[in-house]
């Protein structure tokens, strides 16, 4: 991989045999990887990249704790420094991605399970600027005769495990391209600042 280009990247846990969700942005917020992995397989891809800004999403249950201890017990073998050394050239953070929609938003998003809420956190990056599909489309592939068939689009929506890791990783972008926009919470979580609202 090329060393001189910084790459971003986010990851969020969840549970099953591929328990990380792994994004990974460019530095005008394509999404150049979104997949599934176990822990040991995003090590071996974060040791890959020279220049790399990760943000990792904070596990709200106590049942993915584990697996956010076994990352967190791997990452030094990736090169990664905590955010306090600003200048290294591979640093990581935490985050907590349901803040991060919140701030964005400027009040509570709507359910991350329901359809809507997901539809909403994909409107949400979108509007920030990520060059993924306008979850809009999803309701003009809705037509009455896929309602009838029990038909969804659902490829164009992202999961909910997506949507966190793709937060990750444009807070992750955000640290290095524009960072008078984050602030760090108490428990050292990196956010974005809230929008100026009218």
């Amino acid at each position: 991989m090329n060393t001189d280009v910084i790459t971003f990247a986010g990851v969020d846990f969840s549970s099953g045999r591929q328990p990380v969700t792994f994004a990974v942005l460019d530095d005008v917020l394509n999404v150049v990887l979104l997949e599934k992995y176990e822990v040991d397989h995003v090590i071996a891809h974060l040791k890959q990249y020279g220049k790399l800004s990760l943000a990792v999403n904070i596990p709200s249950t106590k049942s993915r704790q584990g697996i956010y201890s076994d990352f967190k017990k791997k990452i030094a073998q990736t090169g990664l420094k905590p955010y306090a050394t600003k200048a290294a050239p591979k640093q990581w953070l935490e985050t907590d991605a349901q803040d991060c929609f919140r701030t964005l938003i400027g009040k509570a998003p709507l359910s991350r399970r329901a359809l809507e809420g997901r539809v909403q956190r994909g409107l949400i990056l979108y509007d920030q600027g990520l060059r993924i599909t306008d979850p809009m489309d999803f309701f003009e592939e809705i037509t009455r005769h896929h309602m009838l068939g029990g038909v969804f689009p659902n490829e164009l929506l992202y999961s909910t495990s997506e949507l966190d890791a793709l937060a990750a990783a444009y807070i992750a972008w955000l640290v290095v391209n524009e960072p008078g926009q984050i602030e760090i919470t108490g428990n050292k979580l990196v956010i974005p600042k809230e929008p100026e609202r009218d």
